[in-house]
């Protein structure tokens, strides 16, 4: 089954640990999406968006113009961040440092405050995506979601440990395209290369 993902563009109150709570997209978040979708070969059979609202305006807009299906799915929600959610990062980084620096480098083994796990958050990511394969066998699926779930399927294809997540660059309206086995459970990426979205100083 082909997936084809897009991130949600920037949204309103800056730069924050903004998790699963709802924030609007900005005019420019609009704009980003857009520029991210032309990446896309499409065509699609459906969207499949998160519940969030900034993915799922713009999803329910693009289902309108191209007139695709456009169902929601919780499983693609964005990683919970607990107490951090709604803080701005720099406040967070400077005043938790030793526990995001353990966060960034493990995080499999270190969460926020009363956060997501990160064996939760992979668990039902990956039960989603098996989920749909299954109920949209053969077709073409454009994906409306969040940069933590695509780090980590980025991360999953290929074959990597969670803490080499830190180092992937998947910016606001970031387009990406796989090939998902529902057999082996493993993904392909077709598009783009690998070095447009590791991070190497």
């Amino acid at each position: 089954m082909r997936i084809d993902l897009l991130r949600h563009g920037a949204c309103s109150g800056g730069s924050i640990f903004r998790g699963q709570i709802d924030a609007p997209l900005t005019d420019e978040g609009w704009k980003q999406m857009s520029r991210g979708l032309e990446a896309l070969a499409g065509p699609w059979d459906r969207i499949v968006t998160s519940p969030l609202h900034r993915c799922q305006a713009f999803a329910t807009q693009l289902g309108l113009d191209k007139k695709l299906p456009v169902s929601s799915s919780a499983g693609i929600r964005e990683i919970g961040f607990g107490e951090w959610e709604g803080q701005p990062v720099n406040k967070i980084w400077t005043e938790q440092q030793a526990l995001c620096d353990l966060w960034s480098r493990e995080p499999d083994k270190h969460s926020p405050p009363s956060g997501e796990p990160f064996t939760s958050f992979r668990s039902r990511v990956l039960l989603t995506m098996r989920d749909l394969s299954v109920r949209y066998k053969g077709k073409s699926l454009l994906l409306i979601t969040h940069g933590g779930v695509i780090k980590l399927m980025l991360t999953i294809a290929n074959g990597w440990s969670p803490s080499q997540m830190i180092s992937l660059q998947v910016g606001y309206g970031f387009a990406a395209s796989m090939e998902y086995d529902c057999t082996s459970e493993t993904f392909a990426i077709p598009y783009p290369e690998q070095s447009t979205y590791v991070y190497r100083p």
